[in-house]
């Protein structure tokens, strides 16, 4: 068996530990069976090969009772983490909505057992599936919550952690110098800590913004950097996000042939290990590739492999960016009434929480497609702040050895 996860290629050089794992739960030795999940597939089937599918079928194996029910296991740190695992397995293929109630579920119990560094990491992750299925309200309530508490154990590393699912979150809801702040101190504080993995995270997650905001030059240099970063540890996901954000850059500087190679590269990888939240976005990219070559068809061939996953998901953001190409293919081929529908579907869909809780870029291209449509906008529930508890207050970026400021003196 590999000891170093790092050293792992491929899910057959995890063969001989997957055996023993099996052998475990066959023999109803759960309390082994966890633990060696913790010390031999944990970090191999998350990090280094993103074989999310495979980290569920393992993981389900300690629920016999039910994955309503506890892991049979008899340590309540070890429930704790199971719950956590799986979840993470959910997020990352395809059932982001699921993987917020086992977050919930995992945090409960961190809670209760006092254990605020595991707290503070179920509450970023939260974090992030929550954004992923459109409850942005509470999603931005769990990093800040999750700040909170780093900030109170003067845990720089995963103070930072919780900026990236709170920048993005930030940048989601079109918050340009908030996002750009908390962001550029994480990744500050990451290479402070000579962490280049997590600092090429960070620039593909700043690529992320510069996309939304229509920065492609500055996107491409953060996606390039993030690609190169990537090859510090060779982590399957950094590759995906790193090539996927490269690909949607130069298909915003007009540039077919890098976006075409690009995204399939990241549309590929994805695949392989059913990364939900890259493929789909690659896809979308892919139909608004096409359609600006004039090929309506193949827009529309990409897209239909989109729907399906981002209604089950859900993936609303994703889903409201695909429905905004779709109108856009309607429109362009005089579907006036089909695009009127696809503008409205992706309103709805990118309204989420409702302003200032919403996808700030879905809800612009959708309202723009049906301003130049003449249509009205849909009626939509106001955000109801009654509905969600006090957001914590946290000072995002504080005026220390990290502070970034406006973000404009950042350099690459």
């Amino acid at each position: 068996m590999i000891d170093d996860y790092l050293k792992v290629n491929s899910l057959e050089d995890l063969t001989p530990a997957i055996e023993l794992y099996n052998t475990l739960i066959g023999l109803g030795r759960y309390d082994d069976a966890g633990k060696f999940f913790h010390e031999r597939l944990d970090y191999a089937t998350l990090y280094r090969l993103s074989a999310n599918r495979q980290r569920v079928e393992l993981l389900e194996l300690l629920f016999p009772d039910g994955l309503d029910q506890l892991p049979r296991l008899s340590s309540q740190g070890y429930q704790r983490f199971i719950l956590h695992a799986l979840a993470q397995g959910y997020g990352l293929s395809e059932q982001p909505g699921r993987a917020a109630t086992l977050y919930c579920r995992s945090n409960t119990i961190a809670s209760e057992m006092k254990d605020n560094r595991n707290l503070s990491v179920g509450l970023y992750n939260l974090s992030d599936a929550l954004r992923l299925s459109g409850a942005l309200c509470e999603s931005e309530s769990a990093a800040s919550r999750a700040l909170v508490i780093t900030r109170k154990q003067d845990d720089r590393f995963h103070e930072a952690d919780c900026l990236y699912s709170l920048g993005l979150m930030l940048a989601a809801r079109g918050l340009a110098n908030e996002s750009r702040s908390v962001l550029q101190r994480a990744l500050c504080m990451f290479r402070a800590q000579s962490n280049s993995q997590l600092e090429g995270v960070g620039n593909s997650y700043l690529a992320q913004r510069a996309l939304w905001y229509g920065e492609f030059a500055g996107a491409l240099s953060f996606a390039n950097r993030a690609w190169k970063l990537a090859h510090v540890r060779s982590l399957e996901r950094d590759f995906i996000c790193a090539a996927r954000a490269q690909g949607e850059a130069a298909l915003g500087l007009n540039d077919f042939a890098t976006a075409d190679e690009r995204l399939h590269h990241a549309l590929t990888r994805a695949r392989m290990v059913n990364l939900a939240e890259e493929e789909l976005p690659a896809l979308v990219a892919l139909a608004e590739l096409r359609r600006r070559q004039g090929d309506a068809k193949a827009a529309r061939e990409l897209l239909d492999d989109v729907w399906e996953a981002a209604e089950r998901g859900p993936y609303p953001l994703i889903h409201a960016d695909a429905c905004s190409v779709l109108a856009q293919i309607e429109w362009d081929e005089g579907n006036q009434a089909k695009a009127v529908e696809a503008a409205t579907k992706a309103y709805q869909l990118a309204w989420c929480d409702g302003p200032p809780f919403a996808y700030h870029w879905g809800l612009e291209k959708a309202r723009k497609h049906l301003r130049e449509l003449g249509a009205d906008e849909p009626l939509m529930p106001p955000f109801d702040e009654t509905k969600f508890e006090p957001m914590p207050e946290v000072e995002i970026d504080p005026e220390d050895e990290f502070h970034a400021g406006d973000g404009k003196s950042f350099e690459l």
